[in-house]
């Protein structure tokens, strides 16, 4: 009878171990099926880009980092035109305009632009009367600045103005530090010989010193057709609605980039 009780709890210990280890694999095996799908899984979805991203290609990632969080912060970029008074404070200027299509197109109050418009100014009074100071209370993300080269032209001299230029762009860059700084002409006139020398030095001088040049006379006609002056004030001064609109357009088609 022993024997037997024996046999049976051997036979029974002996199921328990085989049941026991068909179970393990089993659950080893689930765990690598387990393990293998997660693996095989789809990525997460990365976080979704906001419609404005694609038409922002123009701003440096700084600027672009301020626009995403503006929903949060409600801080718009702020950018400071300067310069002569080819720059207006008017609402029909080029500055209005370019600040209604840019948050026409990324959002309202996204940006604020705000206009230092030195109607005589040249760059000697810009640096002798400390105009930086003015631009630097804005605590501007971007600086577009049109630096009196038509007020200079005959007043200062080619060779003084560029020194002065570079004196402002030092100042500017040392007063706001992470603020992105764009130079672009005052507008065209017509027939003019030796301004448009300048303002080609101008250009060379903003490649010189790695700065965006913002070659908005592109959209106008040739300095040499008189169509010129029915989009300038009377004497040339300033650029008149139609000038303003023109000069607009391209800032805008510039810092708003469509599909092709």
């Amino acid at each position: 009878m022993n024997k037997i009780i024996t046999l049976c709890v051997i036979v029974i210990c002996i199921c328990v171990i085989v049941l026991g280890n068909i179970h393990w694999k089993q659950k080893i095996s689930s765990a690598q099926v387990q393990a293998l799908e997660k693996k095989t899984e789809a990525p997460a979805a990365a976080k979704e880009e906001p419609e404005w991203m694609a038409q922002a290609a123009a701003f440096p990632k700084p600027i672009i980092e301020k626009m995403n969080l503006f929903k949060e912060t409600k801080k718009p970029v702020q950018i400071v035109a300067v310069g002569s008074e080819s720059t207006p404070t008017d609402p029909a200027g080029w500055p209005q305009l370019v600040e209604n299509n840019l948050n026409k197109a990324y959002g309202q109050d996204m940006f604020s632009l705000n206009v230092l418009s030195y109607r005589e100014g040249t760059t000697i009074t810009f640096i002798s009367k400390n105009y930086v100071e003015q631009v630097s209370k804005f605590k501007p993300d971007i600086i577009i600045f049109e630096p009196f080269t038509l007020n200079d032209n005959g007043k200062v001299g080619l060779p003084n103005s560029l020194k002065n230029m570079k004196q402002i762009i030092g100042s500017f860059k040392k007063e706001n530090p992470s603020a992105v700084i764009y130079l672009q002409p005052p507008h065209p006139i017509f027939n003019a010989t030796h301004y448009p020398k300048d303002v080609e030095a101008l250009k060379a001088f903003a490649k010189e010193n790695k700065l965006t040049y913002l070659d908005h006379w592109a959209n106008w006609p040739d300095q040499k057709d008189e169509k010129i002056k029915n989009l300038l004030t009377e004497n040339q001064a300033a650029p008149n609605a139609e000038g303003n609109k023109i000069w607009a357009d391209y800032l805008t088609k510039y810092f708003v980039k469509t599909a092709e």
